[in-house]
């Protein structure tokens, strides 16, 4: 009975050990599982992990695309020591580890100039044995807002301000905005976020600098426009143009009268210059 209790103490001292340490396993970070990104950009899919196994085994963790009508595609594999990628043709020389030792706690991988295609769901699976994790991630490939165009639209004094931006991936939100004076859009402007426009009654209070904003999930772009306004001029104020006129008409004038009193006074001196006696000179 002693010699089989010295044979069998270490397997029930370890079935005892797995049983009070449920904290031990490997663990994987459970983040966001939803992630967007523009097209031909790069995008970080995180998969962090803890673990307290105090085993000698490697570390293995294997990046894989799971699809509901094929089989499990892997696109990049640590284990034993060694790194494999390049798994998946179509993202060849695009997918990278972050960290140089993904055994230190770090999985997450880098997928650079991002395609359409790479739209999928991903799986990371982190095992050290006996045990082992695994996170599921969806990747959504959208095209970026393209630069807007800014334009407007005048009709009596009701002015529209508009912003389109050709491209990108729905929904666009479009975001109107004034750069210049007050930096306040005028109180009852009437702004529609999904088509662009902003609607509102031109005094000269609106005249400015005016900035519209696109933005999606996976970025911005912007456009600036000017506001000059054309208002009507008060009639108890004169006109630019008028003022001008008058600048004009007042400097012809001067010039006029001092030409009169100029030509006047030469007269006069001369005239008084002649009347006045000569001295003669008597030589003896």
């Amino acid at each position: 009975m002693v010699m089989m209790w010295h044979l069998l103490w270490p397997s029930v001292l370890l079935g005892v050990f797995f049983n009070i340490c449920p904290t031990c396993p490997l663990e994987i970070q459970k983040q966001r599982k939803h992630y967007y990104v523009a097209r031909g950009s790069s995008i970080q899919l995180p998969c962090a992990y803890t673990h307290t196994v105090d085993s000698q085994q490697y570390t293995e963790v294997l990046w894989s695309i799971v699809s509901a009508d094929r089989d499990e595609q892997p696109i990049i594999w640590f284990t034993g020591g060694r790194l494999y990628s390049d798994l998946y043709k179509p993202m060849e020389g695009r997918v990278h580890f972050i960290s140089a030792d993904p055994q230190n706690g770090d999985a997450s991988i880098n997928i650079k100039d991002v395609h359409q295609s790479d739209m999928e769901k991903y799986r990371c699976m982190v095992r050290k044995l006996p045990e082992q994790d695994q996170k599921m991630l969806d990747l959504t490939v959208m095209e970026a807002p393209s630069q807007p165009l800014c334009s407007v639209d005048k009709e009596d004094n009701r002015m529209t301000l508009k912003c389109s931006s050709l491209h990108g991936t729905p929904p666009l939100h479009y975001i109107w905005s004034k750069t210049s004076g007050n930096k306040v859009l005028p109180t009852q402007a009437i702004v529609d976020p999904t088509g662009g426009a902003l609607h509102f009654n031109i005094t000269e209070r609106e005249c400015g600098s005016y900035r519209c904003s696109v933005e999606s999930m996976v970025g911005s772009k912007h456009c600036d426009l000017h506001l000059d306004c054309s208002l009507p001029q008060d009639t108890n104020v004169s006109s630019p143009r008028l003022l001008t006129t008058t600048a004009v008409a007042a400097i012809v004038v001067t010039i006029t009268t001092l030409f009169i009193v100029t030509v006047v006074l030469t007269i006069f001196l001369y005239r008084k210059r002649k009347d006045k006696p000569q001295d003669i000179e008597i030589k003896k």
